[in-house]
């Protein structure tokens, strides 16, 4: 079994975009997601199955007392043997994998913005950075965090600038990444073809007013399942992975991308991450009798 406790330096951007996107397209197969609610921790198994990686599962859970407040461990299992090929960084996996996965849904819903805005400095709020700055090298970037030092820490590491709320909004491009229990994007108050990433966990997160679902029209999701986990989605949505294959979705004034995660992301990015593994040489080999 191959011990993985850091994956950051094997990721290349297009590389864990391009997996994201063969995983949608893909016969790639997964299960609901049922999680654990304790307290305030939300806790929940992810699973999902590639005819080359085998079996995937991720533990993730939310531990709002915690930093950064999402953390999780992936293991990959052979499928015809059910050894256990590896044990991988599953927060760091989360986090470049959803990333990624929003980098996609940018790439088709606005595909070039001149200013993108983020809200949220935490973990997610970085990795979105390390993928949208490669990707969009001349784009003006902007955050805000309800902590502004968070902020301003953020920006000064990656040549962004921190940023006010009412500054995001005008935006071409929103990246919500925040565990808030109040809408922090306000439909109301942003121009017409602005496109909303929110990546907020599911409920009780709630990143996204009445009136952004209303003024989208259509939903982008990245989970069929996304609708019974989140009250940021209406009644009219499109799961992304048809709108790939030529489904539509009537957009209305903004274009709408909601994330709640879907196992077939984790699969993809595992498997990735262990053909570089093994390919580089590194990693930490363990017998497993």
């Amino acid at each position: 079994m191959l011990l993985l406790p850091n994956i950051d330096f094997l990721i290349d951007v297009r590389e864990a975009v391009d997996a994201i996107k063969s995983a949608y397209l893909s016969d790639y197969k997964f299960l609901p997601r049922q999680a654990l609610t304790v307290g305030d921790v939300w806790f929940a198994p992810m699973v999902g199955h590639s005819q080359e990686a085998g079996f995937v599962v991720k533990l993730v859970g939310i531990y709002p007392r915690a930093t950064p407040t999402v953390k999780a461990v992936v293991a990959v299992i052979d499928r015809e043997t059910g050894a256990p090929k590896a044990l991988i960084n599953g927060t760091q996996l989360t986090a470049w994998r959803t990333a990624a996965a929003s980098a996609l849904a940018a790439s088709a819903i606005q595909p070039s913005p001149r200013a993108i805005g983020l809200i949220g400095a935490g973990l997610q709020g970085e990795y979105h950075l390390k993928i949208f700055k490669t990707l969009y090298p001349s784009a003006e970037f902007k955050i805000y965090d309800v902590f502004k030092e968070r902020a301003a820490a953020l920006a000064e590491k990656y040549g962004a600038a921190a940023a006010e709320l009412e500054e995001i909004y005008q935006t071409d491009l929103i990246i919500a990444a925040t565990t808030s229990r109040q809408p922090v994007v306000k439909g109301s108050k942003l121009k017409k073809d602005t496109a909303v990433i929110s990546i907020g966990a599911p409920r009780p997160v709630r990143e996204l007013d009445d009136d952004v679902i209303k003024r989208g029209g259509c939903v982008l999701v990245d989970n069929p399942h996304a609708p019974e986990e989140t009250d940021d989605v209406g009644d009219k949505w499109v799961y992304f992975g048809d709108f790939l294959k030529g489904s539509v979705c009537q957009f209305g004034e903004l274009k709408v991308y909601k994330s709640v995660g879907n196992p077939i992301f984790d699969v993809a990015m595992a498997q990735y991450v262990l053909k570089r593994a093994e390919r580089l040489g590194v990693g930490v080999e363990i017998q497993w009798a």
